[in-house]
């Protein structure tokens, strides 16, 4: 083909290919969009549909919390009406077998405390247990239904009791006395324990005067005081008082429900963040799937219309496995300068970073210390505890070791064995004594539990020296020092810190040595 030919047919092609591009960008963009809006959508319905169910399960709750309380209630009031029969049966005529009723009656209720017969003058006729009454309000009123108190303490302040009584009447119609019964408000706390309220949900339980029951989390000394003036109590006052309802308002769900022939209100509040977290975690991972997708879509586009060259993919493929080798390079050398057992630094890294440090510190005039750890008697603590106690105790000698630097430059590495060594750049002597002083005393206060199940310390002693570089001077002089002073820690008793050394004789100064009380 001619050149004038092969242009002509090149300027054809690149005419040709302009509208197709634009229907292929305006298509792509239509089926991104339309993605995008299926996807907003079903998120948008996921979310009503998780606070519906949400709102319908804390209906449940509420309805299940109002069961069970029921439940407690209405026994405890059968076993008070039961009593009543019997001592209305007599006419009010003393029973002596009174006690032995109530002591035989009162295990069978494992949430009561205590349960006593009251006459009509309010003297105590009969009681077995701990029993907690307040004014007898049957004395004016002839109704002869349950009557809930107001909680009240026990005789011995320590714990809240509920008085669930009933009237005495005599066949005159007159007052008889009373029999009460006192539920533990502690006992009531199992019955909500198994609720699913959310790391932020609450539920309370009041009587209809605002008086509060039992709460959660524990309400604690808040119990028996007035909460009706607290948002969800006015939401069942607002006329006309329904028995039950629930509503969304500032992101809760509240459900309340006043309990079937009881003057007690439940109610139960789920936070909507708790709520919408399993929505938030599909809505995150669908979106993702969705960005996929949108990404696919792209790729395929780039793929058919030939805009990408194979030089430019091969390219974009080098630089991935360029990265791929660098990290992996780095992996290596990360895991080829940290000590396999302890987690930190090893003796490789260490003496790396000691020539470094040394330079630097040569170059700028200022000093370098160094502190070196010896786990005092490590191999008779590893002969009557095991390797395997041994290498639990270097892991936890390490932490403290680790935990003791005091900046991020600072250097802390296992030189081997049970010897620990931290480099301390920019770091006088009285600095290094304070380090080794803190960290001796972190490993000291360790208390180290292995194969006897016994408590123990373990010990370390400390070596420290400091110094300026000046020319001539080598790192391991440094390392030397420090370990001399290890030396003298340990021959002077271990388990303290020490420190022995001066600075190159043109300097005129020295340090003085530094020894633990």
């Amino acid at each position: 083909m001619k050149p004038d030919q092969i242009l002509a047919s090149l300027s054809q092609l690149h005419h040709q290919k302009r509208p197709v591009t634009l229907v292929a960008i305006a298509f792509f963009s239509l089926v991104s969009l339309s993605l995008a809006a299926v996807q907003g959508w079903s998120v948008y319905q996921a979310r009503e549909a998780q606070l519906l169910a949400a709102d319908m399960a804390t209906v449940d709750m509420t309805r299940a919390l109002c069961e069970r309380l029921g439940h407690l209630i209405g026994s405890t009031d059968t076993l008070l009406g039961d009593l009543v029969e019997r001592i209305e049966t007599s006419d009010g005529q003393a029973d002596p077998r009174l006690t032995v009723i109530l002591a035989q009656r009162l295990p069978r209720h494992s949430a009561l405390s205590g349960l006593a017969v009251y006459d009509a003058s309010g003297a105590l006729g009969a009681s077995v247990g701990s029993v907690a009454a307040g004014p007898h309000p049957h004395a004016l009123d002839p109704a002869p239904g349950l009557f809930i108190g107001q909680p009240l303490r026990d005789a011995t302040g320590k714990q809240w009791l509920l008085p669930l009584s009933r009237r005495i009447t005599r066949t005159d119609g007159s007052y008889g006395g009373m029999v009460l019964a006192s539920v533990q408000l502690a006992a009531l706390q199992g019955y909500a324990s198994d609720l699913e309220l959310g790391a932020h949900g609450s539920l309370a339980v009041a009587l209809d005067s605002g008086a509060l029951l039992l709460a959660r989390p524990p309400a604690g000394q808040a119990i028996g005081k007035d909460v009706s003036q607290h948002r969800w109590f006015q939401l069942w006052r607002v006329p006309p008082r329904s028995a039950a309802g629930n509503q969304v308002r500032d992101g809760s769900l509240f459900s309340y429900r006043r309990m079937d022939g009881y003057a007690l209100l439940v109610t139960v509040n789920r936070a909507s963040a708790d709520v919408l977290a399993s929505w938030r975690d599909s809505a995150l991972l669908s979106s993702a799937t969705a960005t996929l997708l949108l990404l696919l879509q792209l790729w395929m586009g780039i793929r058919l219309y030939g805009q990408i060259a194979l030089r430019d993919r091969l390219e974009k493929e080098r630089r991935i496995l360029q990265k791929l080798l660098v990290k992996k390079s780095r992996s290596l050398r990360h895991q080829a300068l940290k000590d396999a057992l302890t987690g930190i630094a090893n003796r490789r890294q260490l003496d790396t970073r000691l020539v470094r440090e040394f330079n630097r510190a040569m170059h700028e005039g200022s000093s370098l210390a160094m502190v070196i750890l010896d786990v005092d008697f490590f191999k008779k603590y590893n002969d009557q505890h095991g390797h395997p106690a041994g290498d639990e105790c270097l892991k936890a000698v390490a932490g403290c070791v680790n935990g003791g630097r005091r900046r991020r430059q600072d250097l802390a590495a296992r030189m081997g064995g049970e010897e620990f060594a931290i480099l301390l750049p920019n770091t006088g002597l009285r600095g290094a004594i304070a380090v080794a002083e803190k960290i001796r005393k972190t490993v000291a206060a360790q208390r180290l539990t292995h194969i006897d199940g016994f408590p123990h310390a373990v010990t370390v002693s400390c070596g420290v020296h400091a110094l300026i570089p000046i020319e001539g001077m080598t790192a391991q002089e440094l390392v030397d020092a420090a370990d001399r002073a290890l030396y003298l820690a340990k021959t002077s008793g271990r388990n303290r810190v020490r420190a022995e050394g001066s600075t190159p004789p043109s300097r005129s100064r020295r340090f003085s040595l530094v020894i633990n009380k």
